[in-house]
C-alpha cells in the first residue's frame, strides 16, 4: 500500500516517492568556483574565481582567513550546571 503525503506548497496528496524525489532535487548543493568580484589586498587585482584568487594568495605566501577552526578540537564550553540549578531553585 503506497504512502501519501500532503504537499504543503499545493495542499494536495501526493505519493511519498514522488514527494521525496522532488525534495532530493531541491537539496542538491553545488560548489562553484565563481564568486562576486573582489579586489585582492595582496596585489590590487580583481578576481571572480575562487581558485585563481586562492592560488595567487598561496603563491605570495599568504593564507586566506575565514571562519574555520584552528586546531583539532572545538573550544571548551564553560560548565553552566551550577547557574542553571541556582536559577531553577528560586
Amino acid at each position: 500500500m503506497p504512502r501519501w503525503i500532503v504537499d504543503r506548497s499545493t495542499g494536495e496528496l501526493v505519493p511519498a516517492e514522488e514527494y521525496y524525489a522532488g525534495k532530493a532535487k531541491a537539496r542538491m548543493h553545488v560548489i562553484s568556483d565563481v564568486m562576486e568580484p573582489v579586489r585582492s589586498m595582496a596585489d590590487g587585482k580583481t578576481y571572480d574565481s575562487k581558485s585563481r584568487y586562492r592560488a595567487e594568495l598561496r603563491g605570495r605566501g599568504y593564507i586566506e582567513v575565514g571562519n574555520e577552526w584552528v586546531g583539532t578540537k572545538r573550544p571548551e564550553m564553560p560548565d553552566v550546571t551550577a547557574d542553571l540549578t541556582r536559577n531553577y531553585e528560586r
